[in-house]
């Protein structure tokens, strides 16, 4: 199986300059950075009113968030199943308003998304100081070699 059909991209609209193979390749840069290549992930670009729908329902956060990620577990696991990580959903307009205040650019950001959504999914926890941390750093090393790689 080759590596891009193991991160499924959905749009909930077309966004000019982001396309389903760079989404692919950051969620594919971080996986590899991480060691755990032949996993499977599933990505939602999305806007606020959308992710704030999809937070209210499924975590009980009524307000709109920049990602969320949505860890698979299951005890009967087919084989498909097993490579499996979870979703990921993203929020454009987020990603674009923070850019701007941050003055960067938004793809850097949105990739930003992409890549704490992956390790969330991958066991990373940003909930007690410490461990965020941990996370900040790793998030920041992968988007810095990822971002740079990307203008290439």
């Amino acid at each position: 199986m080759r590596d891009e059909q193991n991160v499924e991209v959905r749009f909930s609209r077309p966004i000019p300059g982001v396309s389903a193979a760079w989404v692919k390749k950051i969620i594919l840069g971080t996986l590899a950075f991480e060691k755990n290549k032949n996993r499977r992930v599933g990505a939602y670009l999305t806007d606020d009113a959308k992710i704030h729908q999809i937070n209210k329902r499924y975590l009980k956060h009524d307000t709109a968030t920049d990602v969320i990620a949505f860890w698979f577990e299951g005890t009967l696991l087919t084989e498909k199943e097993r490579n499996f990580l979870g979703d990921i959903v993203a929020s454009v307009e987020t990603a674009k308003r923070v850019a701007k205040e941050m003055k960067i650019t938004f793809k850097e950001e949105l990739a930003r998304y992409l890549v704490h959504g992956t390790l969330h999914l991958l066991g990373y926890d940003d909930k007690k100081p410490k461990n965020k941390k941990v996370m900040r750093c790793r998030q920041e090393r992968i988007v810095k070699r990822l971002c740079t790689a990307a203008e290439r």
